[in-house]
């Protein structure tokens, strides 16, 4: 009596990620290349540097606007205190995730925004006068809660623009519409930034076989070499994570490959 085999779900199980004998470091792109990741802005501070005002440790001063002038947030007072925009990059904190700007007196703080109102030496960090004819002007930002820390919109990059001397807004920034300089003199100064996705600290590797089964190929349908790299093609992630932070599902994905022959292959991943 021949034997009957039974009803065939799947040719193979693989599990792909950092293979035992080692793998090639990757950059965030996927590549092998000595890329660094950029970290997420953690930190704002406004400086006086008119008043004796250090950057503080760990910060970067915008000192030019995108074209090259100075970025002077304070040009519209008469007693210019030459105040500057810092900002510091990291993972020791949730990734802030907008920026904007507050006219005092005209609007209130929205939920969940914070405002800069003194500089790290304890002095306004406003941006004009605050005269009985003018309200005071203040940046503002937003900060991710805890719980979302990881891999979620935040801000990589930060600009000021002088649109008298031409300069717009950089591809994929977002500009910020309020004027920072609301004095009488001076030109228009606006604040713009981008945002990326804010990964965690990691290192990220080329993905690899760890197992699979049945470990001897099927004779009518050997199993490709490339299934780890379609499975996992930006890499396999060693991350840092904060202690609290909570543990994200996995994420299940679909996939076909095509064989040399044209043959069409269905994978799916868990």
């Amino acid at each position: 009596m021949t034997e009957e085999k039974c009803p065939q779900l799947v040719d193979y199980f693989v599990v792909a990620g950092l293979a035992p004998g080692g793998s090639a470091p990757l950059d965030e792109e996927g590549q092998q290349r000595g890329g660094r990741v950029v970290e997420p802005v953690i930190d704002l501070a406004v400086i006086a540097r008119g008043l004796g005002e250090e950057v503080p440790e760990g910060f970067t001063c915008i000192e030019k606007t995108q074209g090259g002038h100075p970025a002077g947030l304070s040009a519209g007072l008469i007693n210019n205190p030459h105040m500057y925009l810092c900002y510091r990059r990291g993972h020791d904190k949730p990734p802030i995730l907008d920026l904007g700007v507050l006219y005092e007196g005209k609007e209130v703080v929205k939920q969940g925004w914070n405002v800069i109102e003194t500089t790290p030496y304890s002095r306004s960090a406003s941006l004009s006068s605050g005269g009985p004819a003018t309200h005071r002007t203040f940046l503002t930002y937003r900060r991710a809660p805890e719980s979302q820390a990881l891999h979620t919109l935040g801000v990589t990059d930060i600009s000021l623009l002088l649109p008298s001397k031409g300069e717009v807004a950089p591809h994929t920034f977002c500009r910020v519409e309020k004027n920072l300089n609301t004095g009488i003199w001076g030109p228009a100064l606006y604040l713009c930034y981008k945002r990326a996705v804010a990964k965690a600290n990691a290192l990220v590797y080329e993905a690899g076989l760890i197992s699979r089964y049945p470990e001897a190929d099927v004779e009518s349908f050997p199993l490709p070499e490339s299934v780890p790299m379609f499975c996992l093609p930006m890499g396999v992630t060693v991350e840092s994570w904060p202690l609290n932070t909570k543990y994200q599902l996995p994420v299940f994905s679909t996939f076909v490959l095509t064989s040399a022959c044209g043959d069409k292959i269905s994978v799916a991943c868990f």
